[in-house]
């Protein structure tokens, strides 16, 4: 291997093993909630765990179909059942984050305040959860199992991978894997964000409105209580906006060289012969192995819960203090340009977890 080899799968592992101790953190800090796990906590627990497969298992046979294309180091039964494995992770992750814009949507845009049990609300997220990962199987998974070959060649080697029929070939990149990993995610994606943007002007418009009125002195406590009803839903609506809007930005961003490069093969197969044709599978593999690293890095930055879960978990390890004092303060500087209540309670926290013992 070169030096540019070396330095390229270096960033990429460094990538790699970023996401895999961010996502590890988010499997570890949903687990610990127990009772007080909601759907959109469980929807996120497995996105994380669909990243870790993504990050670990379907890299690693990407670096070893990439370093050794004619030279299957796995042997034949590897190459039969586990070659078609990483499809199931990748349209996992990809579709938990659009059944996390599905929940917040309906959180946020219902006219009902629906309040359902927490173990009948769990129940259907186990369910969803099953759904999810099962269809992901059948559509992006199990095709591959029926084309997937081990060929021993005369040389020695030995190639593993799938060989497709011209017409399923076309049908099966560029339209299975793109419309159900891209276009249809990212249509539901937006059309929940825009959704949820919609609601928060309207009821921004309302509260201003009756704020106004209760400075002419027109309104009763009746339309008081009505306006601090819906602040504090506004409040609740503008959370949901914040974690979602990163989301729909990254994966839109990150997933598109993918599916360009999915439809190109198609129509313009001459492409994977050229020079060039590495470079892009490269910025693909690392755009793609940025889309499944950034996710605990969003939650960190937008979800005070999952900040304080992290907090918690590290004051229970040996240099527990320190690591929370630097992970508030990471945090707080992404936050407390904005927010000057927020610098007061990081420093809050700060005093909090340098004088508080460990646990034995």
């Amino acid at each position: 291997m070169s030096f540019m080899d070396i330095f390229k799968l270096t960033f990429e592992v460094l990538i790699a093993l970023f996401g895999v101790i961010g996502n590890f953190l988010v499997v570890i800090v949903i687990s610990r909630l127990g009772k007080k796990k909601q759907p959109t906590d469980f929807y996120v627990q497995n996105l994380a765990i669909a990243d870790l497969g993504i990050l670990t298992f379907t890299f690693s046979l990407g670096v070893i179909k990439e370093k050794a294309p004619h030279n299957w180091p796995l042997g034949e039964f590897a190459c039969r059942f586990l070659y078609p494995v990483p499809e199931i992770f990748y349209g996992a992750s990809v579709w938990y984050i659009t059944v996390i814009a599905i929940d917040r949507y309906l959180k946020v845009v219902t006219v009902k305040n629906i309040r359902h049990k927490v173990n009948i609300s769990l129940q259907r997220a186990r369910a969803v959860a099953v759904f999810v990962w099962v269809m992901s199987f059948l559509i992006l998974c199990l095709p591959v199992y029926f084309v997937v070959e081990y060929k021993e060649l005369s040389n020695g080697g030995k190639m593993c991978g799938p060989f497709w029929p011209q017409w399923a070939f076309g049908l099966y990149l560029g339209g299975v894997l793109t419309f159900f990993t891209y276009i249809l995610p990212l249509a539901v994606i937006s059309f929940t964000y825009l959704r949820i943007s919609r609601k928060i002007n309207r009821s921004s418009l309302f509260i201003k409105a009756m704020r106004q009125e209760q400075q002419q002195g027109n309104t009763g406590d009746e339309c008081t209580l009505m306006a601090n009803v819906k602040s504090a839903r506004l409040k609740h609506n503008k959370r949901a906006k914040r974690i979602l809007t990163p989301l729909v930005v990254v994966f839109a961003v990150t997933m598109l060289p993918l599916s360009i490069l999915r439809v190109t093969i198609v129509f313009w197969p001459e492409i994977t012969g050229k020079e060039y044709y590495s470079y892009l599978m490269y910025a693909v593999v690392v755009f793609a192995i940025v889309n499944s690293s950034a996710n605990p890095v969003i939650y960190s930055v937008a979800s005070r819960d999952f900040r304080k879960g992290i907090n918690n978990l590290c004051c229970r390890c040996r240099w527990g203090n320190l690591v929370s004092v630097l992970i508030i303060r990471l945090f707080s500087q992404s936050r407390s340009k904005s927010n000057s209540r927020f610098r007061s309670r990081t420093r809050k926290n700060e005093l909090y977890v340098l004088t508080e013992r460990n646990p034995r």
